[in-house]
């Protein structure tokens, strides 16, 4: 009996999703809820689980390819039974595939090289059939042509790691991304000052094209539709933070003997979350299809984390109600879940407001876009050491924390903006005021 799966709706309304790999070829039988196929929309990446069992006969698509809701993906010569309707609305049978959380600092992707020992160097442990890797491991041993049945595993439950396929190859870095191979074609351009009237022979600078994934599409639809919708404006400023500085390096230790990674992230975290509720215009948003503002009644406060795949932002729900120490834990578990293309939409809902720190990449300044349903975000610099003027009039050195508020001008004023910010400044300045909120 013929059986056709269609591409089926896995969360969040999707319209359209982007088959990244096959994990079945033709010929092969499976049984019901076997994984067939890895599914990319513009938030996650799942596997897909068959809702038949039986032989396949036919893949429509190849593996790369945007598919459609609706759309026939695999047929299969089936023995009639199976779970699949063959309607669009069916929810698909899918999985995110489970992971251990690591130790993450700050938010950038870390490229590190794992040692093995002379006993590691056998291949990876094949579990029914296939190696155990992360589905974006897998996606990047593909693109680099490599066999992952020979990689060495060095995971805590045999799985292989980002490390090991980089270990295995020899390299330290990432490939460049299509991201910065345009860029570099585009450093080839020359900018003209006044029109230049060209000959025939001379022929356009050679570009390179790749198709947007779904989550680079998500994320320049919503910075469009952002940018435009919102009169954004941004305040800057900075905060002496020395007292801050020293309160992580008297607690770094204490918070390692429970398995938590201090980082600035979740002192920034709990202030912004109080900033809130001195300020709720700061934890709102316009509703502009009623023409009402929505004051949110929690403070979740978003965690923009950029990683290969895109930037997420998961979110620290009741963050004003969180130790420090438990924001640090919680943040350094949704970081690795981010970086693993394993955040569910759970993870990422319900968020009113965002912070974006670009001080791990060295950055200070800068003017970050405002999240969807929000009003408001803050930027984070770098902690640099720099001279001050001290209370006594005296030159010191101070550590200097830069800050930038971006936020809706329909919704918040200057002035509200401003003093958001001097209040955040007064709690980084020194912890202690922390103990003071409830």
């Amino acid at each position: 009996m013929t059986e056709i799966f269609k591409m089926p709706d896995i969360g969040e309304g999707m319209a359209e999703g982007e088959i990244s790999s096959w994990l079945v070829k033709v010929g092969d039988t499976v049984k019901e809820e076997d994984a067939v196929a890895e599914v990319q929309n513009d938030k996650l990446l799942q596997e897909l689980l068959s809702p038949y069992a039986g032989k396949i006969t036919k893949l429509f698509v190849d593996a790369g390819t945007t598919v459609s809701v609706g759309d026939p993906i695999i047929e299969f010569d089936g023995d009639g039974t199976g779970t699949a309707e063959n309607d669009t609305q069916s929810k698909a049978p899918a999985k995110a595939v489970e992971t251990e959380s690591n130790t993450v600092d700050n938010q950038q992707p870390t490229n590190s090289n794992t040692s093995n020992s002379a006993d590691d160097k056998a291949g990876a442990p094949i579990v029914n059939g296939r190696v155990q890797a992360m589905p974006s491991v897998r996606q990047y041993a593909r693109q680099h042509n490599i066999d992952l049945t020979q990689v060495p595993a060095t995971g805590r439950h045999g799985h292989i790691t980002f490390a090991d396929v980089q270990s295995f190859t020899g390299q330290t870095s990432e490939q460049p991304t299509p991201d910065t191979q345009r860029a570099s074609a585009s450093d080839q351009r020359t900018p003209q000052a006044e029109p230049i009237v060209q000959s025939e022979s001379v022929k356009p600078p050679k570009v390179g094209r790749v198709p947007m994934t779904p989550i680079r599409r998500a994320i320049a639809k919503n910075m469009v539709a952002q940018k435009q919708n919102l009169p954004h404006v941004t305040v800057f400023d900075e905060v002496e933070v020395t007292k801050l500085v020293e309160h992580r390096r008297a607690f770094k230790a204490t918070a390692a003997q429970q398995d938590v990674k201090l980082t600035y992230m979740a002192y920034f975290t709990k202030a912004l979350a109080a900033v809130g509720k001195k300020f709720p215009e700061l934890n709102a948003y316009i509703d502009d299809d009623k023409q009402e503002i929505v004051y949110g009644q929690e403070y979740n406060v978003g965690i923009a984390v950029d990683t290969p795949q895109g930037l997420f932002v998961p979110v620290i729900k009741g963050a004003d109600h969180k130790s420090i120490m438990a924001i640090a834990k919680e943040i350094e578990v949704l970081a690795q879940k981010a970086r693993d293309n394993q955040l569910s939409p759970k993870d990422m809902s319900n968020g009113t407001v965002t912070i974006s720190n670009i001080g791990s990449a060295g950055g200070q300044w800068f003017t970050p876009v405002i999240n969807v349903n929000e009003a408001a975000i803050l930027g984070v610099g770098k902690i640099n050491k720099e001279a001050i003027v001290a209370e006594d009039g005296q030159l010191a050195v101070g550590q200097m924390l830069k800050l930038s508020l971006s936020f809706d001008h329909r919704l918040i004023d200057g002035m509200l903006a401003q003093q958001a910010v001097n209040y955040l400044k007064l709690l980084l300045a020194d912890p202690a005021y922390m103990l003071m909120e409830v």
